[in-house]
C-alpha cells in the first residue's frame, strides 16, 4: 500500500514539474502543442523535391518521408543529427545532387 502511495506521489510531482517547465519555456511548449503549419523546401535525391506544408514539430526525416523517400541507390545518413532536429518555417534542406 505504501509503495502505491509513493508511486502516485512521484507521478504527480513529475507531471507538475513538467507542466512548470513548459510554462517557463514557451518556445518548447509551442513546438509540442502548436497546431501551426510550416513551409519547408527539400531538394536533392528524393522522389518528389519541392516545398511542403508540414505540422510544427516535424523533423527532416518526416520531410524526406513526405517527399516520397529517397531515390533508389542513394545513401543519405538518416541518423545525422541535422535530420533529427525540428524544422522551422522557411527552412530548406538540400541532400545533395540528384
Amino acid at each position: 500500500m505504501i509503495r502505491k502511495s509513493v508511486l502516485s506521489t512521484a507521478l504527480f510531482v513529475s507531471v507538475f514539474a513538467f507542466a512548470f517547465y513548459l510554462k517557463e519555456h514557451p518556445s518548447l511548449q509551442k513546438r509540442i502543442y502548436s497546431p501551426e503549419e510550416i513551409h519547408v523546401k527539400i531538394t536533392g535525391p528524393v522522389k518528389n523535391p519541392g516545398i511542403y506544408t508540414m505540422e510544427s514539430g516535424a523533423t527532416g526525416k518526416d520531410l524526406i518521408e513526405r517527399a516520397g523517400g529517397l531515390l533508389p541507390h542513394v545513401y543519405v545518413s538518416l541518423e545525422e543529427n541535422s535530420l533529427e532536429q525540428l524544422l522551422v518555417d522557411g527552412q530548406a534542406i538540400d541532400l545533395g545532387k540528384r
